[in-house]
């Protein structure tokens, strides 16, 4: 099961990067511009903090874990990109929003495909 480990943090790890160059283009563009949602803000900086820990998760922790862990946070971060949508402002962000999605949903198919089966003893 190894495999499935690394693709769920592969795929964490590419969602990581991306809202990390959202973030930064973000705040290079609007460098003089006030945030305009700070309960989005507060919400984000946890949530970056908790991606790492699901790029590390599937390394350490058993099989059973990290999926259990993963079906709890794939449908926050869908709920957190899908909610984004509404505070977009600029063309790229959609771009970027709909990759999120696209991310979280593709965490789901490989989390379904997932067999995890107790070891016999």
């Amino acid at each position: 099961m190894r495999e499935t480990n690394i693709k769920l943090s592969a795929i964490w790890i590419v969602h990581f990067l991306l809202w990390s160059f959202g973030d930064i283009l973000s705040l290079m563009q609007e460098i003089t511009v006030p945030a305009n949602n700070s309960l989005l803000l507060l919400v984000a900086a946890p949530l970056g903090v908790i991606q790492v820990g699901l790029i590390l998760i599937p390394f350490f922790l058993k099989d059973r874990v990290v999926k259990i862990t993963t079906y709890i946070f794939v449908p926050v971060y869908l709920f957190f990109n899908i909610l984004n949508i509404f505070d977009i402002s600029n063309g790229w962000e959609y771009l970027l929003t709909s990759v999120y999605i696209a991310l979280n949903i593709l965490t789901a198919v490989v989390l379904f495909k997932w067999n995890v089966s107790k070891k016999k003893a």
